[in-house]
């Protein structure tokens, strides 16, 4: 025997989408989360004239859902509009097309920071979120642009001279050939026209010019045509490409992402401080410890932290170089020279003395002091420390917290945290590029990338919400109840 099973079989009563939709659904998360959420500033942007709008909750609750199940495409996502209940349950069974999708992703990008620390905070209320440790990291993704519209000066200066031989070309056949565009052009064209090949052609010079100024304004060796804000980046295991640099912090209570910021710089150093104080102003509180990989290290980093009374724990890139074995003489490394604060001296591995030798100022500016050694020609090991006559080292003035911070990430309790930090946030950038296929971002420009990006950074935090809710919810009452 078998289910009744008939396709044109009629409802007795009109169906709710209510019962389409589970009640941990994904879904229902999302559409109190945004219910939830203070919209004046959206709704601001809208005008009483002309035709009546979609619903900025409507759309917004759309977003949210299809960045956090890995659909971002708005074609796609208009698709879903007309096919999956979960969508239909969120827009009220209204279709919205792609282009209303796209056009309002793109309008309302510059409010998506505030809305970020809305769900952030959303998140600290229901227990989430307690800041005391938070963990750091960064990723490159690939810019909306080809690698072969990345130009140099020299680059730039040859086809600025080739389109501009080419416009000449066509302005001296013209004058010559004037004759015959009347007749070539129709009767409803009076022949003075620009060429389409023309037009394209000087448009294809203002695009070079512009870029070559803006090269020259910024300092940089390459620029990209497409996105002339996105430089070219090397990412892990990927050649290089124009990119931009994406940064997170992650709160350890439940994997909360509570501070986001995008850069164009290939490094993640000056990142480190923006995402602390971002930190502080969506939370309202400072966290207590900082991890971080080799990426965010540095001496000014270091320093900032302990003025901020935070513990962190970030390795050094050079003593990662060490402790890989890459170094060739590690024994002779800089951090095995000991340092005696009492004679103001260093020691070498083989028990020698360098001392003061003069104040050396580095490219940023900063005064360091020099030491050299003192019995150097007369070491059997001379070849193996130096290829001088004498070594020397310099010491940072800020030495003493780069030290400290050294013996801090060498403890137990370091090992600990960096442990912790693998696993707390690395899988996040591994799920976005693996899971939901986010390895390029789909628009231009780094604020409209920075928008972007903060979408993905609400639809993880949202499923996040999703699994907390699944866990921890009592009873039929409202999703999200405030600890």
């Amino acid at each position: 025997m078998f289910k009744e099973y008939n396709q044109e079989q009629r409802f007795l009563l009109p169906p709710s989408l209510e019962d389409f939709v589970g009640q941990d659904h994904l879904a229902r998360v999302v559409n109190e989360v945004v219910n939830g959420l203070d919209l004046t500033e959206l709704y601001a942007r809208y005008s009483e004239l002309g035709c009546a709008a979609y619903h900025p909750q409507l759309l917004l609750k759309v977003l949210f859902y299809g960045y956090a199940t890995g659909e971002r495409s708005s074609r796609k996502l208009a698709h879903r509009l007309q096919s999956d209940v979960a969508y239909m349950y969120l827009a009220g069974m209204q279709r919205p097309d792609f282009r209303t999708i796209n056009r309002f992703r793109q309008e309302h990008l510059p409010l998506l920071q505030g809305l970020f620390v809305q769900i952030v905070r959303l998140c600290q209320a229901l227990g989430m979120v307690r800041i005391g440790l938070i963990a750091l990291d960064g990723t490159k993704v690939k810019a909306n642009a080809s690698l072969r519209q990345s130009m140099n000066q020299e680059k730039l200066a040859q086809d600025l001279a080739e389109v501009e031989k080419e416009i000449q070309q066509m302005l001296t056949e013209a004058a010559v050939t004037d004759d015959q565009e009347d007749a070539e052009e129709g009767a409803d064209q009076s022949g003075y026209e620009v060429p389409a090949a023309l037009r394209d052609t000087r448009l294809r010079q203002e695009r070079l010019q512009q870029a070559r100024a803006q090269l020259a304004a910024t300092g940089r060796s390459q620029i990209n045509l497409t996105d002339p804000e996105a430089p070219l980046m090397h990412p892990a295991h990927q050649p290089w490409q124009p990119s931009y640099n994406g940064q997170i912090a992650v709160d350890a209570q439940q994997g909360v992402i509570v501070a986001a910021t995008v850069s164009t710089d290939s490094t993640d150093q000056a990142a480190l401080p923006e995402l602390v104080n971002q930190t502080i102003a969506n939370t309202g509180t400072p966290p207590t410890e900082v991890v971080a990989d080799a990426g965010f290290a540095s001496a000014d980093n270091y320093l900032d932290l302990a003025n901020q009374e935070i513990t962190g724990y970030i390795p050094n890139a050079k003593e990662v170089s060490l402790q890989r074995g890459t170094a060739q003489h590690p024994e002779f490394k800089r951090q095995q020279f000991t340092y005696k604060a009492d004679s103001d001296t260093y020691q070498c591995p083989q028990g020698k003395t360098l001392v003061y030798k003069n104040t050396q100022n580095n490219r940023q500016g900063i005064p360091l002091r020099m030491y050299q050694g003192q019995e150097c020609p007369g070491c059997v090991r001379r070849c193996e420390c130096t290829t001088s006559r004498y070594r020397r080292i310099s010491r940072d003035p800020r030495e003493a917290v780069v030290q400290e911070m050294r013996e801090r990430v060498n403890s137990e309790t370091g090992k600990q945290r960096l442990e912790l930090r693998h696993w707390l946030v690395e899988p996040i950038f591994g799920h976005w590029k693996q899971n939901w296929k986010y390895r390029e971002f789909l628009l231009r420009g780094k604020a409209k990338v920075t928008g972007e990006f903060l979408l993905f950074c609400i639809a993880h935090n949202l499923k996040k919400l999703g699994k907390w809710v699944c866990l921890n919810r009592n009873g039929s009452g409202p999703m999200l109840q405030p600890a």
